[in-house]
């Protein structure tokens, strides 16, 4: 099963390439390949883009372009409603007197691609100031936004240590993220985070034609390598390689201010992993690398790309587990890597920590329990061991000096 995975992730990658080949890529799949490749794109949203790129190819069976065709048009409907919440809710909070930052998918899909419904949001990401974050928070709150699901942490931890609180549900269904910061603080994870930039992202912000606040064009190809390489290994999912191509394609870069910045907040070699693959897969021209283009020490990881992008997300904690417990030096030693794990700590590079919120020691236990059953069953699997794998050499590789 994991050399079929290994086979039919490739194949999925293959189809989003701009030179795919839909006759000689169905050639050598089955009809339950399809289905499992169908299965993966649903996963990682990208069954409106195959639409878009293969909906009228006759190699690819019947019922999958027909599955493709009508995820894109529940994508549209979607889009129309997360347009309009995006819209009242940017317009609540300045009502409020908040300016809020909209981050990502919210330009990308409405000034970046061809159309909406090619770029499906699981939510929208806003950042507010440090001093508007809690109140505004608050004020959708009681505009009637709903909190669906509890918090990992309590305020006061995510204050700590964190990145923003649980999101919140407009009125047509639209979940929204409020941040505090853009990305991950460092020492959160088992490698180096790069340093926070939020006053710079606000400080160079623009609006755009509907009057919201977004990041420049070079801050938003930061944000999405940041994101993609430094907060997710790639377990996001390829759909960030078209976001690069769209904003590429429509924006100018200012690329020296981009390569010093990456230098300076240690976060090179996410750049220069994360171009290389959009020039892989898309072809994409215009990428000025002054100096910084990729050598023979990115090779090992080409591999590694559709494994990393297209994994599994549902044991995604387990192999990270078993890659951060397995891996060598890092942020933090072994031994306090296991403890956090086990008692449910969070911390940074710096010691500041906050713990798990549980009502009671019966609650605490009930968690531990269920966490290592699932960890113990998932890594009885060899599919879930090579993901570990994958996971472990891609930490290695962004965690080296560049």
């Amino acid at each position: 099963m994991a050399a079929d995975l290994h086979r039919l992730r490739r194949a999925l990658i293959a189809l989003l390439s701009r030179d795919a080949d839909a006759g000689v890529l169905a050639a050598g799949l089955a009809a339950a390949d399809w289905s499992a490749i169908d299965e993966m794109a649903a996963c990682h949203r990208l069954q409106p883009m195959l639409h878009a790129l293969h909906g009228d190819k006759s190699a690819i069976p019947d019922d999958l372009r027909s599955s493709w065709r009508a995820a894109s048009r529940l994508s549209a409907m979607q889009a129309m409603a997360q347009r309009a919440d995006l819209d009242d809710t940017v317009k609540l909070l300045r009502g409020h007197g908040y300016e809020p930052l909209a981050l990502k998918g919210a330009w990308l899909a409405w000034q970046a691609y061809p159309s909406a419904a090619l770029r499906p949001m699981r939510d929208i990401d806003l950042l507010l100031p440090g001093d508007q974050f809690l109140p505004a928070f608050e004020a959708l709150q009681a505009a009637g936004y709903e909190q669906t699901r509890q918090g990992v942490l309590s305020v006061e931890g995510v204050l700590a240590i964190d990145k923003s609180l649980p999101e919140l549900t407009a009125p047509r269904g639209t979940p929204f993220e409020l941040h505090l910061h853009a990305w991950l603080p460092d020492g959160r994870l088992d490698y180096p985070s790069p340093p926070p930039d939020d006053a710079g992202l606000f400080a160079r912000a623009r609006r755009g034609p509907d009057g919201i606040l977004y990041p420049s064009a070079t801050d938003m190809l930061a944000h999405l390598i940041i994101h993609a390489v430094y907060s997710h290994r790639l377990d996001c999912g390829p759909l960030f390689l078209f976001d690069i191509e769209y904003l590429l394609a429509r924006e100018e870069i200012d690329w020296t201010g981009f390569w010093t910045r990456a230098a300076q907040g240690h976060w090179l070699r996410g750049a220069r992993i994360v171009l290389s693959a959009v020039g892989q897969l898309r072809g994409l021209p215009g990428i000025d690398w002054q100096g910084h283009a990729p050598g023979p020490e990115l090779e090992p990881l080409l591999d590694d790309l559709p494994d990393l992008m297209l994994q599994d997300l549902s044991t995604r904690l387990s192999a990270g587990l078993a890659a951060r417990l397995g891996g060598a030096g890092g942020a933090r030693p072994i031994w306090s890597k296991l403890r956090n794990t086990v008692t449910g700590r969070i911390s940074t590079v710096g010691g500041v920590s906050a713990g798990r919120e549980f009502a009671g020691a019966g609650e605490y236990a009930a968690w531990a329990w269920s966490r290592l059953t699932r960890t113990a069953g998932d890594l009885s699997r060899r599919a879930v061991r090579d993901q570990a794998r994958s996971i472990a050499r891609f930490t290695a590789l962004i965690r080296e000096p560049d």
